[in-house]
């Protein structure tokens, strides 16, 4: 879809004058346990997984050009224990029982049921489970691959480190030269944690009241384009970095500045009142529940920066129910764009 697809809305000079507020919300998601690419299992995976990364950016810009923000969070270490193999129950072969070991002490059973298709059998080593089969090729599953696919919760919360914005998720996010990444895997234990990306898109919705004609207008910034794509994803990239607030990116004072003035721009041009957000991908995990040393670790966070008399104020809420209620969207009759 081509951006500004509707911009000649802007040509009104009621519109242009009309209050908005953005609000932003997760479109699409990538995850990537970095351990594969730092330690490939095999001789070819990293070029694997590049291109499945890249396969992945393709399919976002064949809809519509936008800008990736990714996340590196890390979470407690969590392996296989290869001194006990999963075993199937006496009972209910359906039943399989399955050991991990958990940062450095603890130790965990999980049971799962398989309802259809039973393997043959079933190994472990420390990173992958092995699915055996008498009539079809083996499987295996990274570890935390197959936690995500099974749905098997360890009451682990996972903590972002660094948010970051690129046009190239597989040249920057992937590149071990990335000084955020570098650092991360410099001073976090990875004795003690793995490390993980998670690679986004983000929707943002444009909300205007054009109070002369009694009009509300929905819509979204890449059809109506009041703000460059460029912009859009600055805006998106700096206004998570200060809400996670990561120790690694708190020396970065420029950066507070750039989100200040890219607030100023959005009001004084185009009466872009609030941004605010709503975190949360569909069909969610436990590897989706994140926090930071500031924020508590959630499966979904609400929150809305605006500007304030000097600097941007940040703005928490319980649901995305009560943060659209509080920028009145709720309580519209919306028209659409």
């Amino acid at each position: 879809m081509t951006r500004g697809l509707y911009n000649s809305i802007q040509e009104m000079p009621e519109y242009n004058d009309a209050e908005k507020s953005w609000h932003i919300t997760i479109d699409s998601s990538y995850f990537l346990w970095y351990d594969l690419i730092v330690d490939p299992p095999f001789d070819e995976a990293k070029n694997e997984l590049k291109e499945m990364l890249n396969n992945f950016k393709e399919y976002v810009e064949s809809s519509n050009e936008k800008r990736f923000i990714y996340f590196v969070t890390s979470r407690k270490k969590v392996r296989f224990d290869v001194k006990k193999q999963p075993k199937f129950s006496f009972f209910d072969r359906r039943k399989l029982t399955i050991y991990f070991l958990i940062g450095n002490k603890d130790k965990r059973k999980i049971e799962i049921y398989f309802p259809k298709e039973i393997p043959s059998n079933i190994t472990v080593d420390e990173k992958f489970i092995y699915f055996h089969s008498e009539v079809s090729e083996s499987l295996a599953y990274p570890i935390h691959y197959f936690l995500r696919e099974y749905g098997i919760n360890l009451g682990i919360a996972s903590e972002v480190q660094y948010v970051g914005i690129t046009e190239n998720p597989v040249g920057r996010a992937l590149g071990l030269k990335h000084r955020g990444l570098t650092e991360i895997l410099y001073k976090v234990p990875t004795s003690e944690n793995d490390i993980f990306l998670t690679v986004n898109t983000f929707k943002v919705g444009s909300f205007t009241k054009i109070e002369e004609r009694n009009i509300d207008i929905i819509s979204t910034n890449s059809m109506i384009y009041d703000i460059p794509l460029d912009k859009e994803g600055l805006v998106i990239e700096k206004a998570l970095i200060y809400y996670f607030n990561s120790k690694f990116q708190e020396v970065d004072k420029k950066a507070w500045g750039e989100f200040r003035n890219l607030l100023i721009m959005m009001k004084k041009k185009k009466n872009i009142s609030s941004v605010s957000f709503h975190l949360e991908i569909n069909d969610p995990n436990e590897y989706d529940i994140m926090g930071s040393r500031d924020v508590e670790a959630n499966i979904s966070h609400s929150f809305l920066w605006k500007l304030g008399e000097i600097e941007p104020e940040l703005k928490k809420f319980n649901s995305e129910i009560d943060l659209l209620e509080y920028t009145k969207v709720l309580s519209r009759d919306l028209g659409s764009v």
